[in-house]
């Protein structure tokens, strides 16, 4: 029990937590317990593998996992035989076993979870997975248990990429929805902004500039080339791939004004969607391809409106306040995320597609970039800390905002894999 409980310890404090104005839910998370049965030479290993899975779902606050002190089992027993009452005495919504074995350069793990207050077993799951591939797996088994739990698809085998500032010049970087495994795949840009990745997860399209004149470029993750789709005059910014990963639509001014257009990616072609004087800027598409939302000055303030992708009429969807920008369609349909103001401060919220519903999750100094995780169960944005901005995750139905990038690194425009 001691070594489970130093586990527990290092799991706890993998977060940043912050304050924000939040949202209240009055969703209770649910006890989590878990247990690992494996061999004493792999102890490290299994620090690992307990960190992450409890961190996944903690991170999620869906689920609180409990303190191993207080557990009356041990991890070889209860795989064999599972005492439902141990476990009812402690309140414990959701029981996790785990039997983790090493062969040869691969690790074999047999998972069970269980509901003991149903007195039933949820799910049970062989893995195997090359040796050193234990932090996937972790995952996959947070996943397993969101999906048997929540009825819900896990988030946590998906991937981030972002921006960061050093200096004049910007960096693409990649890294786990935990904020692990960072790396950088694109180097000093002169200036990136509003990464996005295609539904197939091969390319990026970029805002980029080359001196002071922007454009719009792939970047292909498998080979590193980059390919422009966009360098007119003025305004070439905010691409967003459509739900089936054949068109972007992005802002253009090369008519004068700004405006929606859809670029055709096969046959590299542009069309005009959104004509008007107004400021019309930040598309983003419904999650079945026939909507375009997208911030506009047609009000007088900034607000929010929709438009068919085939063409025709505009439909308002803010109704609150006088300030409503960067909206990002949610993976459901259902919602709209987007930056609106709360008394003096920036915060993020979303709403129904009719306007109702507004629910504030953040508020602070300097909100941007809000994107949806693939399920719609958390979002992140970028927020000032200290003057340096960070990447931040937040539940979508509201919770305690939480920072996955380094204090000190300038970190903005998250997008998150499919």
């Amino acid at each position: 029990m001691k070594k489970i409980l130093c586990l527990f310890m290092l799991c706890a404090n993998t977060a940043y937590a912050v304050n924000f104005d939040i949202y209240q839910s009055d969703y209770k998370p649910l006890n989590l317990a878990m247990l690992v049965d494996v061999a004493p030479e792999y102890d490290d290993d299994e620090a690992l593998f307990y960190q992450v899975v409890t961190h996944d779902l903690a991170s999620s606050q869906s689920f609180k996992v409990q303190n191993p002190i207080g557990f009356l089992a041990e991890p070889s027993e209860s795989f064999v035989q599972v005492t439902y009452d141990d476990w009812r005495i402690i309140a414990t919504d959701t029981l996790v076993l785990c039997r983790l074995r090493r062969g040869e350069d691969q690790w074999v793990l047999d998972v069970q979870v269980h509901e003991p207050f149903q007195k039933k077993m949820l799910a049970e799951k062989h893995f195997q997975v090359t040796g050193n591939a234990l932090r996937s797996l972790a995952h996959q088994v947070s996943n397993l248990i969101y999906q048997v739990v929540l009825k819900i698809p896990g988030h946590f085998s998906s991937h981030v990429i972002y921006v960061t500032q050093h200096g004049d010049k910007s960096d693409l970087v990649y890294m786990d929805q935990d904020g692990a495994n960072q790396q950088v795949i694109g180097r000093n840009f002169t200036l990136l902004l509003s990464p996005d990745w295609s539904p197939d997860g091969r390319y990026i399209a970029l805002n980029t500039y080359v001196g002071n004149r922007p454009r719009l470029e792939f970047f292909d993750l498998k080979t590193g080339k980059r390919d422009v789709f966009g360098h007119f005059k003025g305004l070439n910014s905010t691409p967003e791939y459509s739900p089936d990963g054949k068109s972007v639509a992005a802002t253009l001014s090369k008519s004068g004004n700004a405006d929606i257009y859809i670029y055709n990616i096969q046959h590299r072609t542009w069309r005009q969607l959104t004509q008007s004087r107004a400021l019309d800027t930040t598309p983003t598409w419904s999650p079945d391809g026939k909507w375009i939302a997208f911030a506009s000055s047609r009000a007088g303030s900034p607000e929010i409106f929709r438009i068919p992708v085939k063409g025709g009429k505009v439909e308002r969807v803010s109704l609150e306040g006088k300030y409503n920008t960067s909206p990002v369609w949610s993976p459901k349909g259902d919602r709209i995320a987007f930056i609106t103001k709360k008394d003096w401060s920036f915060a993020l919220a979303t709403a129904r597609m009719d306007g109702t519903g507004l629910r504030y999750l953040a508020t602070g100094d300097a909100i941007e970039s809000p994107a949806w995780s693939p399920n719609g169960q958390m979002i992140l944005y970028a927020a000032e800390d200290h003057g340096v901005r960070r990447i931040y995750r937040v539940p979508s139905w509201g919770g305690t905002p939480v920072a996955i990038t380094p204090v000190g690194q300038d970190a903005s425009d998250p997008s998150w894999s499919n």
